[in-house]
């Protein structure tokens, strides 16, 4: 039986996890399934990520998180400890899911598709075609904060709103208590706007996402506070991870010439290429969990309370998984599946929308710009995210 203090540690601040992160992981995946670092336990192992997502014997890493940010008392905390993410495994997890699940399952998300279609067109339209272009600011912000408005019926103005308070109060995830200040004031600056929808959604009931929420609501299936949560949680998750989602999406298709051509030419292949997309450069590269209870992972005691994150990133560069990970393969069978979107309880709600948008826009830009070209494209990764820090390029060259 092993101690937490005899697994092998990982440096994420070492020069070789920023210089090659993705390969880093693969290698102490290849040569251990558990390791450590100074956040916690980490798993590098496909299979044992797979099973700690769902194990119920652990739970939201969430409220520790909050306890390293320092986050003080006011509506930004009590947001956050009565949202879901807050919530572990049970009956008020499964009752606060229910509706959103209902509303966006996979079925019901396609009923948006044409509609986000509309949206990722109106966009990219809007774009220049023959000179650089920051497609950041031009396309991968505007897409998914733009969906959002469209499911609170708001504005179209009021994305860039949605999109900056965004990827500030995800911020949350550097576990840096000098950005708790700022994160408090996004907080608070996107649950007054929050208020606001839904105030003005009372009065004109329609058919979109905000109005159905209402609906549930007044049925008795959420308190109002809890409607509120919901409504919030969707803009705090959605846009920030779309946003740079859609971004590495762009990069690592639109650079691979070829394969760039074949999803211009069969718009089917774009799932698949989408999958293998977030295999080998996910935006998630782990998700966070606490031991509910003393227990046993792989020959190791993990106290009650241990910091547990399955490593995403390591999982699917686990050669014993994916053959040659660091190959990009669009033809790669689905089967083992990315681990981006959790599983389980835990699973993310909105995964189905979120592949519809990130969907629609490669398939729209592989079709009208196959000559679109890629000029900067920088990445930094955390512990937990890979961020899309720069990506320049030309829709339609000369």
């Amino acid at each position: 039986m092993n101690a937490i203090e005899d697994l092998p540690e990982i440096d994420y601040s070492s020069s070789e996890y920023q210089a090659a992160p993705l390969a880093t992981l693969a290698k102490f995946a290849g040569q251990t399934k558990l390791g450590r670092s100074t956040r916690g336990v980490e798993i590098f192992d496909y299979e044992l990520c797979r099973e700690a997502i769902i194990d119920r014997r652990l739970g939201t890493g969430h409220p520790k998180l909050m306890k390293v940010l320092g986050l003080p008392e006011g509506q930004a905390l009590d947001y956050k400890r009565n949202s879901i993410s807050f919530h572990d495994r049970g009956e008020t997890r499964r009752r606060l899911r229910k509706p959103l699940v209902n509303l966006m399952g996979p079925d019901q998300s396609e009923r948006f598709r044409g509609d986000i279609r509309h949206v990722v067109e109106r966009i990219i339209n809007a774009v220049p075609t023959d000179k650089p272009v920051d497609f950041i600011s031009a396309i991968c912000d505007p897409i998914p904060s733009s969906v959002y408005c469209y499911w609170i019926n708001a504005d179209a103005d009021d994305a860039n709103f949605v999109s900056r308070t965004s990827h500030i109060v995800q911020q949350v995830h550097t576990r840096d208590p000098e950005r708790t200040r700022q994160i408090v004031e996004g907080f608070n600056a996107l649950l007054d706007y929050v208020d606001k929808r839904i105030a003005e959604a009372r009065k004109q009931p329609g058919d979109y996402l905000l109005s159905r929420l209402i609906e549930v609501t007044d049925s008795g299936a959420l308190s109002e506070d809890e409607l509120r949560n919901w409504v919030v949680k969707l803009a705090e998750a959605n846009t920030d991870n779309s946003s740079h989602q859609i971004g590495i999406a762009i990069a690592e298709l639109a650079s691979r010439p070829e394969v760039w051509a074949r999803l211009g030419e069969d718009p089917a292949l774009v799932p698949q290429a989408m999958r293998e997309v977030m295999r080998y450069h996910p935006r998630s590269l782990s998700t966070s969990r606490e031991t509910l209870e003393d227990m046993v992972l792989d020959g190791c005691r993990l106290p009650k309370g241990t910091a547990v994150f399955p490593n995403i990133g390591a999982a699917h560069w686990n050669p014993s998984y994916y053959p040659k990970p660091e190959v990009f393969d669009i033809e790669r069978p689905d089967k083992p599946p990315h681990l981006n979107f959790g599983g389980g309880i835990f699973s993310c709600i909105g995964r189905f929308a979120v592949t519809i948008e990130i969907e629609e826009a490669i398939a729209l830009m592989a079709r009208r710009f196959p000559n679109l070209k890629i000029e900067r494209a920088e990445f930094s990764h955390s512990p937990m995210f890979t961020s899309v820090e720069a990506l320049e390029g030309v829709l339609d060259p000369a």
